[in-house]
């Protein structure tokens, strides 16, 4: 009977946890409200595998820091990011390094294998 009761309370447990957690398609819906013109591409790419709302977070935080950065770079700086401060500020910085745009994303950025 006590091994039963274990087995019932780990099982709600995990129902619980499970139903308050964060997954890509939570991240969907905060791009959606961040920025309502984003394509469903770059929302997709932006959102693959994010299971907290870091990479959303820094997306929203990149056109603070650079008003002209274009969205895909934006995503590309972004997309699987899981601390959205320390990715923003280490954007930022490229300014001192004297790094376009390009070079501040890949060495910021997740690094990602192209196709």
């Amino acid at each position: 009977m006590k091994y039963i009761l274990i087995f019932v309370m780990i099982t709600f447990t995990n129902l619980v946890i499970a139903k308050d957690t964060y997954d890509p398609y939570d991240c969907l819906n905060d791009v959606a409200r961040i920025d309502p013109k984003i394509t469903n591409g770059l929302a997709t790419e932006l959102c693959s595998a994010a299971w907290s709302p870091e990479p959303a977070k820094c997306y929203a935080g990149a056109s603070k820091i650079d008003d002209e950065i274009p969205r895909g770079t934006a995503v590309e700086l972004c997309a699987g990011s899981v601390n959205a401060k320390n990715t923003l500020a280490c954007y930022g910085n490229s300014g001192s390094w004297e790094l376009n745009r390009g070079l501040a994303t890949t060495l910021c950025g997740v690094n990602k294998i192209k196709n």
